[in-house]
């Protein structure tokens, strides 16, 4: 793939001029033509019609086609309740979305031979003692258990295959599980920092034995805890020193300044009369203490695109070296067998990855990572057809894999 030109310290200004000069490109972008962007906006109606419905509150999209900026467009509101206008550069809670920046900081280890990704993860953590499997989580965390017959491996953390759980599904043992890391979605003051709420999961019986089913998990938490054990470097702080400040992220991180806070979407859900408003909770912008790796960072569309680049360009992106290109070759690679739950794709380091397009159910092609986060924001890198793109917006129950699949209907058409 060529090497862009494109600056991201460029971008706050150029991105307002956008609009104006698209059908002629402007200094070091180079834009489709304008029969190219159809496809676009009739993205941009369809999300519209959301809009209208009341389904969603805004929505931001930003697609990148050849290192070049093709679409960034802000739609709806910030604030339905306000009518407040979303902008672009706008900030979003990106909930899962922090996996895979905590995946790549982890496979950094690997790569300087500090950890090895089938070490088992008690190495690390000698609060660990012996693992129980749970024999029916639907009896909870007192129903009949078994030993777990091997030690969960740092790759299984990184591929949701050590058998721990997120709590997410309507199991009885899934639902204790939540309500012990999380109390309530928005509850963030149930732990002080990262090392009570492992604890906590650590406390719980495994749903199936390591290494034998794809359940998704919170084993990133752990994941961060790693990071942060061995490099002997606040979480915070390592991400910022080697994966934020060389991508140029400057939007990125588990606490906001109040100029950024006064761009954060506000956090929508439905409520008993099924209408669409701002949620009665709104995440903690300041004061947040636990920097997980499950979720806990806010972003920007533009910033995580940058991360997305560096995966697209072999590890390296804005001059830097993130990744070597053998590492990205390894977590873009199918580590789960036919374990994943997605017919058609599988699962790498961090991201699915889509193996047999013919057999998905949703668009895409051979090769395109992606991922998504609770609160409705969605993100996709297809590196062989120099397509990245994203769709951000704050809407609880989430939404993004439907948006998604917008998101990929009608991008992937101005690059076929």
């Amino acid at each position: 793939m060529k090497k862009s030109n494109f600056n991201p310290l460029q971008f706050a200004v150029l991105h307002r001029l956008i609009v104006l000069v698209f059908l002629w490109g402007f200094v070091s972008f180079s834009y489709c033509q304008q029969s190219n962007y159809q496809p676009l906006e009739t993205l941009y109606n369809a999300y519209q019609q959301l809009i209208d419905e009341g389904t969603l509150a805004g929505v931001e999209i930003l697609v990148i086609h050849k290192d070049s900026v093709v679409w960034h467009k802000a739609q709806g509101y910030k604030d339905l309740d306000q009518a407040t206008p979303l902008q672009p550069h706008s900030l979003f809670y990106i909930q899962s979305m922090t996996k895979p920046i905590i995946s790549v900081a982890v496979m950094q280890l690997v790569e300087k031979e500090l950890i090895g990704l089938d070490e088992p993860i008690k190495k690390y953590f000698p609060e660990l003692g012996p693992m129980n499997v749970s024999l029916n989580p639907e009896q909870g965390i007192d129903g009949p258990q078994v030993s777990a017959k091997t030690d969960i491996s740092i790759r299984q953390l990184l591929t949701h295959t050590s058998g721990l759980s997120h709590g997410l599904s309507k199991s009885k043992l899934d639902k204790q599980l939540f309500k012990a890391l999380y109390d309530e979605t928005l509850n963030y003051k149930e732990h002080a920092n990262l090392e009570s709420r492992v604890e906590a999961l650590l406390g719980f019986p495994l749903v199936a034995q390591p290494g034998t089913t794809w359940y998704y998990s919170a084993g990133a938490d752990l994941l961060a805890l790693l990071l942060q054990r061995v490099s002997q470097m606040p979480i915070p702080e390592y991400l910022n020193t080697h994966i934020f400040q060389p991508l140029g992220m400057e939007d990125t991180g588990y606490n906001l300044t109040s100029e950024q806070s006064e761009r954060l979407m506000r956090l929508h859900s439905v409520d008993a009369n099924g209408k669409l408003g701002v949620h009665e909770l709104q995440v903690p912008t300041v004061g947040n203490t636990v920097f997980g790796g499950t979720h806990g960072l806010f972003s920007t569309a533009h910033d995580y695109a940058q991360f997305c680049l560096m995966i697209a360009h072999n590890g390296r992106w804005n001059g830097n070296q993130v990744l070597k290109p053998e590492t990205v070759s390894l977590i873009t690679q199918n580590h789960v067998g036919d374990l994943y739950n997605e017919k058609g794709a599988g699962f790498g380091l961090g991201f699915s990855v889509i193996l047999d397009p013919e057999q998905m159910n949703r668009p895409g092609k051979k090769g395109q990572l992606q991922w998504g986060g609770y609160f409705s924001t969605h993100f996709y890198i297809d590196p062989q057809a120099e397509l990245i793109a994203l769709a951000m917006t704050q809407r609880m129950p989430a939404n993004h894999q439907s948006l998604g699949a917008l998101l990929a209907e009608y991008a992937y058409e101005i690059v076929d």
